[in-house]
């Protein structure tokens, strides 16, 4: 019987102890989510340290470094600075062919922008087949998000274009 009420003591010790444990865990990982709320996220600190921020788009427009590419986009499209990001993009796109700035470039033309001054949103011919250029043009270049987006904008296997069908496109009167 002591055998019993000692094995049932531990127990009951060991139970408490990792409830405990368990309860202090979830208690950081909620000041963790707060302090993300509530202070400066990352990509907003990039953004706003001057430094750090040149520094990335010397190597991504300078050497044709995709991690810093990549790095300083995302902090770019987190704190909603699109129009800004287009100009760096069409660069890396072009001088280094940069499947994610083609596809940050199909973003941006496809995608609500509000302005102090408008709400912006592009529905014309020529801006969606240049969107969908820089969208096929990504995929082509093997970037994993722009095939998704294609399998969920046209469906699975039923696109047979390519980005030389809206750049022709684009050229047509």
């Amino acid at each position: 019987m002591k055998k019993v009420i000692t094995l049932f003591s531990i127990s009951l010790v060991a139970l408490i102890f990792l409830a405990c444990n368990n309860k202090k865990e979830k208690e950081q990982n909620k000041r963790d989510r707060e302090q993300g709320v509530i202070g400066v996220p990352y990509f907003t600190k990039l953004v706003n340290n001057e430094k750090e921020r040149t520094r990335l788009w010397k190597a991504a427009i300078g050497s044709g470094d995709f991690r810093a590419y990549n790095k300083i986009s995302v902090a770019y499209i987190m704190s909603d600075l699109n129009v800004e990001l287009y100009y760096y993009s069409l660069i890396m796109a072009n001088k280094y062919h940069c499947p994610e700035a083609y596809y940050d470039m199909y973003v941006i033309l496809t995608h609500h922008v509000s302005t102090t001054e408008m709400d912006l949103i592009s529905n014309d011919k020529d801006t969606k087949n240049l969107a969908f250029y820089y969208l096929f043009r990504a995929s082509e270049l093997g970037f994993t998000d722009a095939k998704e987006t294609i399998k969920w904008t046209f469906g699975k296997g039923k696109s047979q274009a390519n980005s030389s069908f809206y750049l022709k496109q684009l050229m047509k009167p």
